[in-house]
């Protein structure tokens, strides 16, 4: 049994910072500036900024959508409070989607080559998501249902000001983190092996099922609200990426045409068509 007794939110002096907010700050620029080192091995220019940036602001907007949806009961009517960041409230789950779309009109505006771009940046995402979730790990407020060893990882949370659970339920808030954490690492293995050799993609369509397929699992332990089929939204997210990415994986894996030496760098002025 593991007990948290912290605080949700780092007090400084008068000022009160969620260790939630400060962690997805940390990740948020963590993930970013990987993604953004990796692309050097191909793209030596300014590119990747703009790109980065509007990767950054469709996972938002589609994670926050994802939460309303999510959520449907308590916004229902009130507009504003849908499109307000003020008070808290994403869906990760739901980010992927907004990133892919964002991430083509990038790169086909920017002219970048979209299978390397998009297998960067799902190393990045997976990092940033593993440091995000210490903030969930302390702040508890993602919920499990109960739990009782050695059935899993309990936890329960004792501070008054806790967003988490005073029951013994599952972790799941390290079982986010620990999943992320696997993902990155197996991700940055398969990425230093296949960079810049065609098919492209591969990796970004490995993160989509070991996203989903860890997800969908994990979230028959969550204590989320059910939204179609006595399904959670995490469950219907996560079936329809692990099917997408296994498929892709698997063509791409069998699709062979292309040149099998390191491709030259991608400078200003130079066409990638």
């Amino acid at each position: 049994m593991i007990v948290i007794p912290w605080d949700p939110d780092l007090v400084i002096g008068s000022s009160r910072i969620a260790w939630h907010s400060l962690f997805a700050f940390v990740a948020l620029v963590t993930g970013s500036l990987l993604s953004i080192r990796l692309s050097r091995y191909l793209i030596r220019d300014q590119r990747v900024y703009p790109y980065a940036i509007a990767v950054i602001v469709g996972g938002l907007v589609a994670a926050r959508a994802a939460h309303v949806i999510d959520n449907w009961a308590d916004y229902q009517g009130d507009a504003l409070r849908m499109l307000s960041f003020s008070g808290g409230g994403i869906a990760t789950m739901g980010a992927p989607i907004g990133s892919t779309i964002a991430g083509l009109i990038a790169c086909r505006v920017l002219r970048l080559p979209v299978g390397f771009m998009f297998d960067v940046t799902a190393v990045g995402i997976a990092l940033g998501e593993a440091i995000g979730r210490i903030g969930d790990i302390i702040n508890g407020e993602h919920h499990g249902t109960a739990c009782v060893p050695p059935m899993g990882v309990c936890v329960e949370y004792t501070s008054p000001l806790t967003l988490g659970q005073s029951t013994p339920v599952h972790f799941i808030g390290l079982y986010d983190c620990l999943l992320m954490l696997a993902t990155f690492l197996v991700l940055y293995a398969c990425w230093r092996r296949v960079r810049g050799r065609p098919p492209e993609a591969r990796v970004y369509f490995a993160y989509l099922f070991l996203l989903g397929a860890g997800r969908f699992l994990e979230s028959f332990l969550r204590d989320d609200p059910v939204v179609a089929f006595g399904l959670q939204e995490a469950h219907i997210l996560g079936l329809g990426y692990a099917l997408v990415g296994l498929v892709m994986v698997a063509v791409l894996m069998l699709w062979t045409k292309g040149p099998k030496t390191r491709p030259k760098p991608l400078h200003r002025g130079v066409s990638d068509r």
